[in-house]
């Protein structure tokens, strides 16, 4: 169930670019929450362009942003399942999409380069909050239907064990009284 949004500014990039880039980057977000490229996982990834106005709707510095540097500015932004992901995981991610974004811009996307130009952020949804079909999807429903590796069971059980025990240990309610 991995989310991609790309946001960026307006003519920055073709229809041929977006098809390259939704391609490309797809199996890195599988890869990235559930451990695999699989069909069913494609299914299940989405990947959405936001195209804004730089002029009006990009500001860099508080002012608008009128000079973008060769390649333009992108944000994209993942959404994965809190504890789909190990920091490694992450780590590998950041960088094979920088690779590719690198690669279909024709810009050299090394630190610190582009950090003023595209940043690569991953959100955690907190189990429980993800929902598709009516149901609350958690990481391990999400696994199997996205055709997850099974050996990653054992950390996001660990996972979601340790943030149960945070919860209890501090107090922190689950329902109303």
């Amino acid at each position: 169930m991995p989310l991609l949004r790309i946001t960026y500014q307006r003519g920055e990039i073709t229809d041929r670019q977006k098809a390259k880039l939704a391609e490309e980057l797809t199996p890195v977000l599988l890869v990235g929450e559930v451990g695999t490229d699989s069909q069913e996982g494609r299914e299940g990834t989405f990947v959405l362009f936001h195209e804004i106005d730089a002029k009006s709707e990009w500001f860099v510095g508080g002012k608008p942003d009128l000079e973008t540097p060769k390649g333009g500015r992108f944000l994209l932004e993942i959404w994965y399942l809190e504890g789909a992901a190990t920091q490694s995981e992450k780590t590998e991610v950041h960088s094979k999409m920088n690779d590719i974004l690198s690669d279909v811009l024709e810009v050299d996307g090394a630190f610190p380069n582009r950090m003023k130009a595209w940043w690569i952020i991953i959100n955690e949804v907190t189990e429980g909050t993800w929902g598709a079909g009516g149901v609350t999807v958690g990481i391990e429903a999400a696994n199997e239907a996205l055709g997850g590796k099974a050996d990653r069971a054992e950390y996001f059980e660990r996972h979601l064990e340790a943030r149960k025990k945070m919860i209890e240990t501090n107090g922190f309610p689950t329902e109303r009284a």
